[in-house]
């Protein structure tokens, strides 16, 4: 059996705060086709986060609703409360 340590824990907790702080520059096409270039977290580019909000995906009104593409990385996604809440 595999018991974690609180380093373990400490490393994975430091890796998940890095991949929502780190931002770069992303290449994104929106839906309709257009490329637009965006300052996203790497959570958010690789679709944990809402593009507008940051909030994490959950349920009702923080579900969400893909809106772009991120070619090398995959689907990225708005909250449905940050689209006016349009389910």
């Amino acid at each position: 059996m595999r018991t974690w340590g609180a380093s373990s824990r400490q490393d994975r907790f430091a890796a998940m705060v890095g991949r929502l702080q780190a931002v770069d520059s992303y290449t994104v096409m929106v839906d309709g086709g257009e490329l637009v270039s965006l300052e996203l977290t790497q959570a958010q580019a690789e679709g944990f986060e809402c593009l507008t909000c940051k909030r994490l995906c959950g349920n009702g009104l923080s579900a969400f609703k893909p809106v772009g593409f991120i070619p090398s990385t995959g689907m990225v996604f708005r909250c449905v409360s940050c689209l006016g809440g349009a389910a």
